[in-house]
């Protein structure tokens, strides 16, 4: 039931008691220091370009298609990191692709080598061509295996590499996909992120935010919302009585409140009447919802 129905429905003498929920409309970070963290972030965010061939300019589509060859040839250290032209030769396989762009695109395209050297470390530094790999960024975005993997994770931000939904969905196990991951990773087609013992993947898209992150992967525990939603419900429930509706035990309940308290995402506090009382912080709810689309709280807080 809607905080305002409750208002509605409730005796006269109650609404006093009623005022001390509006709390849970409200940002639980002191007013200081949420401008503080208004000013360095938007949180709305900015969705960076997911990585497209379009990002590419001509010569560096041309330079790209050449090394998609070079860099198969094993005989080759692929290590490299490409500083200055003068240094190329310390990297046999970047000297030996610099020699071929030269040989077959300066007479054919007209290119300058300052152009073509230009583009290889514009590619490199795109992670268009990357240390240690054999492939361009081109492959890896043709390779169905690949491709697969990075929607997966898309489609479920926040994954560890032990969830079950890997094995079932993708059908591969958990060591296959973290070689997988880490080769997206190098080609910065995805992100990383330790919270608690976990290593937790996102889509590179998504803007890091520790807060909004740590909340995703929070939420990956389909018990946590449900909790969320009796407190929303029923600011004065019993620990208990949470318990027998979810029919999960109280003990374990009291342990995920109180990791929501310390997450700010709720409040333990006491209405006029001194009863104890738990608030929902909606608006943090609503930030979330802004950036991660699951779970979708917008319906529980239709009612507000």
């Amino acid at each position: 039931m809607s905080l305002e129905r409750r208002r509605e429905t409730e005796k006269p003498e109650k609404e006093k008691d009623l005022e001390e929920s509006t709390f849970r409309q409200d940002d639980f970070t002191p007013l200081t220091e949420k401008l503080k963290k208004n000013k360095e972030r938007d949180i709305k965010k900015d969705y960076e370009k997911v990585a497209t061939e379009d990002e590419l300019n001509i010569i560096e589509k041309d330079v790209l298609e050449i090394a998609k060859d070079i860099l198969k040839l094993k005989r080759y250290d692929a290590e490299f990191v490409i500083d200055s032209e003068a240094e190329m030769q310390k990297y046999p396989i970047i000297e030996k692709l610099y020699a071929k762009c030269i040989a077959k695109l300066s007479y054919n395209k007209g290119y300058s080598k300052d152009d073509i050297f230009l583009a290889i470390r514009s590619l490199e530094e795109k992670n268009w061509i990357v240390t240690n790999e054999r492939r361009t960024k081109l492959e890896i975005l043709n390779n169905e295996k690949l491709t697969s993997i990075l929607d997966f994770i898309k489609n479920n931000p926040g994954i560890h590499a032990r969830d079950e939904k890997i094995e079932k969905e993708l059908n591969i196990t958990r060591t296959p996909f973290l070689k997988h991951v880490m080769t997206l990773e190098r080609f910065n087609l995805i992100r990383s992120k330790k919270i608690g013992k976990s290593l937790h993947y996102f889509p590179i898209e998504v803007q890091e935010d520790d807060e909004l992150d740590q909340f995703k992967v929070v939420f990956l525990n389909p018990l946590i919302p449900n909790i969320l939603e009796e407190f929303f419900k029923n600011d004065t429930i019993s620990i208990s009585q949470i318990g027998q509706n979810l029919e999960i035990y109280s003990g374990t309940i009291q342990y995920h409140v109180k990791k929501l308290i310390e997450l700010n995402l709720l409040k333990s506090t006491k209405n006029q009447s001194g009863k104890k009382i738990h608030l929902v912080n909606v608006e943090l709810l609503k930030q979330y919802n802004e950036i991660f689309k699951e779970p979708d709280f917008s319906k529980l807080l239709q009612g507000l």
